[in-house]
């Protein structure tokens, strides 16, 4: 199984090889590149925030660049996925160098795009070199690698959904590596205070258990280990509002409101969050209770359109006007405890 596996340390960069710098492009945030661009031995032949992650207006803006040898993508999900598309596009070396930890996507092989707001993977590409260096990432907001605790804390709801999917549908389940994708969020919940505090041990770990759920998806061919419902609503959301989020903040909202569908205990995910200090209530990142209205009443439609999205509980249950209204109050009732 291959798999983008990180290299850890401090000034990693420095240590690539000097054909990494001698023709690249790069793609990157422009906070970002300032915090990494003195560490170019050779400029690039051109520096470049994505525009989009839309489809076809990154591939537009891809194939106005020069063509290159080497590919950087600096930054979060959107830098590091459309560098994963030039590479696949241009056939690049590709080079990853997250500077937060807020997504998982530099650690998966599949490049992530929007087609008209919606999710979508169009190819698969692995980097070359793929550098998760400390000290870029301690000089990055904290809010932003906290948020990492998203794509891991959504198995927390990703394992119910599909053990439903098991029960209700006949799907494929893997005892061994669902208890696997369980010790994941157990270790994400014993590394609270270190993931607050952003230090080494706190960062690595967040990498760390990337790359398990990471595997623990290509081992079932599939992204139920660590991924369902939560997911689901998030990308609802996004259909609905055509707005951009920090993932993680969004993903740990939505696993509060599935787990409430699912009739989970939220105490020890609402706990978690609070001692890690992530944002996760809608006027913190930047939703209204109108808009989760709206998206939680567009699930129906949304699921119906969007059937790859695997067996969940939005899909057993439904979802209509008194439900939306009364899984709000349940979220809000929970949080004012």
């Amino acid at each position: 199984m291959k798999q983008a596996l990180p290299t850890y340390g401090t000034g990693l960069l420095a240590a690539l090889p000097p054909q990494c710098f001698s023709d690249s492009i790069v793609f990157c945030a422009p906070e970002p590149w300032e915090t990494v661009r003195r560490q170019f031995p050779q400029s690039p032949r051109a520096a470049v925030v994505p525009q989009s992650m839309e489809q076809c207006t990154l591939e537009k803006q891809i194939d106005a660049l020069p063509v290159a040898n080497t590919v950087f993508g600096v930054g979060g999900g959107s830098a590091c996925d459309a560098a994963k598309m030039y590479a696949y596009r241009k056939g690049a070396r590709l080079v990853l160098v997250p500077t937060v930890l807020s997504v998982d996507a530099p650690f998966t092989k599949a490049v992530g795009v929007r087609v008209n707001h919606c999710v979508r993977y169009v190819g698969e590409v692995f980097p070359e070199h793929f550098l998760v260096d400390f000290d870029i990432l301690r000089r990055s907001p904290k809010r932003l690698n906290r948020a990492g605790i998203g794509d891991v804390l959504s198995i927390f709801t990703a394992l119910p959904d599909w053990r439903l999917g098991r029960d209700h549908q006949g799907e494929a389940y893997d005892e061994i590596i669902a208890d696997e994708s369980q010790r994941l969020l157990e270790r994400l919940f014993a590394g609270a205070d270190d993931i607050r505090e952003c230090n080494e041990r706190g960062l690595k770990l967040i990498a760390e258990l990337y790359v398990g759920e990471v595997a623990l998806c290509e081992r079932m061919g599939n992204s139920r280990p660590e991924e369902g419902s939560e997911h689901y609503f998030a990308y609802a959301l996004e259909s609905v509002t055509h707005k951009s989020y920090i993932h993680g903040e969004l993903i740990a909202f939505s696993v509060l409101l599935a787990a409430l569908y699912q009739n989970q205990d939220v105490e020890r995910v609402l706990d978690f969050l609070r001692r890690v200090d992530v944002a996760f209530q809608p006027e913190q990142i930047g939703v209204s209770w109108d808009e989760v209205e709206r998206a939680l009443l567009s699930l129906p439609e949304f699921l119906g359109r969007e059937s790859q999205l695997l067996y969940g509980v939005f899909h057993h249950r439904g979802m209509e006007h008194s439900a939306a209204g009364e899984l709000i109050r349940r979220f809000q009732s929970a949080v004012e405890k």
